[in-house]
């Protein structure tokens, strides 16, 4: 089974309702964007990565993320794991984290401070994924950025082709710009008859 296998049936199936919570968002929305907030994560570590020195400080980071939080992914609404999450997405997402949330929030018709949120949920969970493939397969940092490369690519085949601008967005250099006008034709597509209601 793939992370993004894993991630998604662990994480988006049983944190769904408790995202919704502390979230403020509808369980539909928030079950269809937890994917999408993995997907721009993994893509942020997959840019981080690219270089020997990104994926050695990757792989050192990763020694205190033993996967055993996916054990127990209720732990993932504590607010202690939340506050960590955000300090993580500061590293992985840079200069790009608030354009980040606002392109998903956009896509689902929310508000930022939401995606925020679920962004932090997320990247613990993501962390803890990497970090148990790590441990459990002996990878180096060079075999890690592969790993992260592959299973970023998973996630964004499995997004809607409009998110592809996000997914490039972050995988540029510098903190940069990009068009968002295809978000909301996105989020339509994601969310269906869900979108833009809260």
């Amino acid at each position: 089974m793939s992370l993004m296998d894993q991630l998604t049936q662990v994480v988006t199936q049983q944190v769904t309702q408790q995202a919704a919570n502390k979230t403020g968002l509808n369980e539909g929305i928030a079950d269809k964007m937890m994917p999408m907030a993995m997907a721009a994560i993994m893509a942020g570590l997959k840019k981080n990565a690219s270089s020997p020195d990104g994926a050695a400080a990757l792989a050192s980071a990763l020694d205190n993320h033993d996967g055993s939080l996916l054990n127990n992914v209720s732990e993932l609404g504590n607010a202690n794991v939340i506050a960590d999450g955000q300090k993580m997405l500061s590293h992985i997402l840079g200069g790009k984290q608030q354009q980040t949330e606002m392109a998903l929030a956009k896509s689902a018709g929310v508000d930022q401070s939401q995606i925020a949120q679920l962004l932090a949920m997320a990247a613990p969970a993501v962390l803890a994924s990497l970090g148990r493939a790590k441990r459990e397969q002996g990878l180096d940092a060079s075999a890690l950025a592969g790993l992260v490369t592959e299973e970023s690519v998973r996630f964004q085949n499995s997004a809607p082709a409009e998110l592809g601008g996000l997914m490039n967005f972050l995988d540029q250099d510098g903190d940069g710009d990009f068009k968002d006008d295809l978000m909301e034709a996105a989020g339509k597509k994601l969310l269906g008859g869900l979108f833009g209601r809260k």
